[in-house]
């Protein structure tokens, strides 16, 4: 009995040990078969952070270079908006120089020309009438008002005009009134603005100027008519130069 006890239990035990092999087994190709995918997945995720890697090393490294730029370029531009409003400044200060030396070109030439119209009565009325257009130019009274370079120009016309006839001898032919109020026309011998001598064409009427601030004032001395017509014919070059003996007025005190 005990031997066939024996017999039988490695028959029972045998399919039992076998079906537990059997399912141990198969657990094992299933865990072996888990680790292999995992691996699979371990390395394409490998492969593909690698990939991502380099990718994004190669986007860090064209971030860096346009930084880069981009930082030269703001200097770039720092620096020419540096020299831009440095050059705006210097221009700035160029046009308030400009404009203050306007401003005191315009105060002296005001000047200037004030002084220019005070000669206008002390003038002849023959040299006043040739540089009546100059005065015209100068007077801002009279339409529109000229350029600066313009009044300036004339106003240098006018003196130097002034100027040449001041520093000579001139013979004029002019129609004015003495004391009795009659208009004659007379043989002007002016030596310069400072003194004029006049006589009319028959030598009955002579006389000297001078000037005041009012224009020319008039003196009958009809003495002095054969000197004066002597002084008249040496500068037509009808006689022989000499000395004249003419009085010499009291210089006016222009009132």
């Amino acid at each position: 009995m005990l031997s066939r006890l024996k017999l039988f239990i490695p028959f029972i035990i045998y399919p039992i040990l076998t079906g537990l092999l059997g399912a141990q087994v198969k657990e094992t190709h299933q865990i072996i078969e888990e680790w292999v995918k995992t691996k699979q997945l371990i390395s394409e995720e490998e492969h593909t952070w690698k990939s991502e890697k380099s990718a994004l090393i190669d986007l860090e490294d064209a971030l860096v270079k346009e930084i880069a730029e981009l930082e030269e370029k703001l200097l770039q531009f720092e620096e020419e908006n540096i020299g831009a409003a440095k050059q705006r400044a210097d221009l700035s200060n160029r046009k308030e120089k400009a404009q203050n030396a306007s401003i005191l070109y315009y105060e002296s030439m005001q000047k200037i020309e004030k002084e220019v119209k005070f000669t206008e009565n002390l003038l002849p009325t023959p040299l006043r009438d040739r540089l009546s257009t100059f005065y015209e130019k100068i007077d801002s009274q009279l339409g529109e008002p000229l350029p600066l370079r313009n009044r300036l120009d004339a106003s240098v016309g006018l003196l130097q005009s002034i100027h040449l006839f001041h520093r000579s001898v001139h013979v004029e032919r002019q129609e004015f009134s003495l004391d009795d109020g009659k208009s004659r026309e007379f043989r002007v011998l002016y030596f310069g603005l400072g003194v004029a001598y006049f006589v009319n064409d028959s030598g009955t009427v002579a006389g000297w100027g001078k000037p005041l601030k009012s224009g020319w004032q008039w003196t009958r001395k009809d003495e002095l008519a054969q000197e004066i017509t002597a002084g008249v014919s040496m500068m037509e070059n009808r006689a022989l130069p000499r000395f004249l003996k003419l009085p010499l007025p009291v210089p006016a005190n222009n009132k």
